[in-house]
């Protein structure tokens, strides 16, 4: 074997380690930014605590209602920010289903025709009582997230219209046309707070949290294939989201108190997301 050859043979293996290392590395940067935006989505959905949500549904008299309530600030339970502009974004409510088993489904519209379901609502009715879940969406709260609690017909206003031989409800309001009760939105409450504030807010309650569904076969929400958020953030990932896929990769768990590019300060807003432009 003379000098060229062996020279020859000596490049294409380096050529071909190097490609090898490439390819690795590749691999391993999609991994940790897809760990990374699903940390990122999880966050997102600290700014709706479910336990909170299950109860109010089961006091409030119809889905209008509920819709009023869930975006009242004075009620403090919404504190979702999806487009990033540091104010609480509306939530809508649509009712679906028939006969013993109903549901609400709670979307937002992150920009115009851009839709993010965020959570759904299961009513199973059985003889004089029944059974409410509600179920986070996948894309913001993981897999297996059940939030579930019994009702009577007697005690829960919502049950008796839910059940009637009704139209259903659709939300009317959309992408910039709120009602003069929400306005614009109001500035999100930082997450810690929120959090502490939920954590009070639902000690005692009946609400239980599992990784099993106790309605096993749920009606099927129209909106369920809505996952704007996770679209955009998978599509499109930020430089302080590529900056936080580094960092996320050495880290167990994210911050309990502000999340991916917030503060503790209630002012702030996070870096880069989903862009909307405002509510």
């Amino acid at each position: 074997m003379n000098l060229l050859t062996k020279i020859g043979i000596t490049l294409f293996a380096l050529f071909v380690g190097f490609s090898m290392m490439s390819q690795c590395s590749r691999k391993t940067d999609v991994k940790t930014q897809a760990r990374a935006t699903e940390v990122v989505l999880k966050e997102y959905s600290k700014g709706l605590d479910l336990d909170a949500v299950t109860i109010l549904a089961k006091k409030s008299k119809d889905a209008a209602d509920f819709e009023r309530l869930l975006n009242s600030q004075s009620e403090g339970l919404n504190n979702i920010d999806l487009n990033d502009d540091n104010k609480v974004d509306y939530i809508n409510v649509s009712d679906y289903g028939s006969g013993d088993q109903r549901g609400f489904s709670l979307t937002t519209e992150i920009s115009p025709g851009k839709v993010q379901e965020i959570a759904t609502i299961e009513f199973k009715k059985d003889g004089d009582t029944g059974t409410v879940q509600t179920t986070g969406n996948p894309s913001l709260y993981g897999p297996a997230n059940y939030h579930h609690s019994s009702f009577g017909l007697t005690d829960a206003l919502l049950i008796g219209w839910l059940f009637s031989n009704r139209s259903s409800y659709t939300s009317p309001y959309g992408f910039g046309n709120y009602p003069p009760s929400y306005g614009g939105g109001w500035n999100r409450e930082s997450t810690g707070s929120y959090v502490s504030t939920m954590k009070s807010r639902n000690a005692g309650s009946s609400v239980s949290k599992s990784s099993q569904p106790v309605i096993s076969q749920p009606a099927t929400s129209p909106n369920a294939d809505k996952v704007a958020a996770k679209a955009r953030a998978i599509s499109n990932p930020t430089q302080s989201q590529r900056s936080f896929s580094t960092n996320s990769s050495s880290a167990s768990k994210p911050t309990s108190s502000g999340g991916f590019g917030r503060t503790s300060s209630s002012g702030s807003s996070r870096s880069g997301g989903f862009s909307g432009g405002g509510k």
